[in-house]
C-alpha cells in the first residue's frame, strides 16, 4: 500500500500451474488487509465460477483471513458476516479450500499489482 492506494490481484491457474487469466484492481481508499484480501477472494470465486471449475483451491498470504474462512466460528463483526456470506459462495463448487501461502509465493500476483499501481489502472487478462 502506498499513499492510501492499495490493490488486489487474482490469478487463475489450472492444476498444472498454467495461468488461465487474472486481474488486478487498484483501490483508492483505506481498507484493512483483511477486507482487501476478502475482496480478492470474492473476485477469485467469481473468476473460478466463470471458468466452470468444480474443484478449487484459493490461496491467500493473509493468514488471519485464511483462518477465519477455514474455521467456521461465529463472528458478529461486519467482516465476520461478510466472511460467512463468502463461505456460502464456496458451496457452488464440488470442492473448495482456502489455504494460506507465504508472501514470497505470490510473485505473479505481486508483479501484476505493481504494474497496475505504477500505471494507476486496473488490468484484466485471459489466455
Amino acid at each position: 500500500m502506498a499513499d492510501g492506494i492499495m490493490g488486489i490481484s487474482v490469478i487463475a491457474q489450472d492444476w498444472k500451474g498454467f495461468v488461465l487469466g487474472g486481474c488486478t484492481r487498484v483501490k483508492r481508499n483505506h481498507m484493512s488487509v483483511e477486507w482487501a484480501e476478502l475482496d480478492a477472494l470474492i473476485k477469485g470465486i467469481t473468476m473460478a465460477w466463470s471458468y466452470n471449475f468444480d474443484k478449487i483451491i484459493f490461496e491467500s498470504d493473509c493468514v488471519s483471513l485464511a483462518n477465519c474462512v477455514r474455521k467456521n466460528q461465529e463472528d458478529i463483526t461486519i467482516l465476520g458476516h461478510k466472511i460467512k456470506d463468502t463461505r456460502g459462495m464456496l458451496e457452488i463448487f464440488t470442492s473448495a479450500e482456502v489455504k494460506w501461502i507465504g508472501r514470497n509465493r505470490n510473485k505473479v500476483a505481486d508483479s501484476l499489482y505493481n504494474l497496475a499501481l505504477s500505471n494507476h489502472c486496473n488490468l484484466n487478462f485471459s489466455m
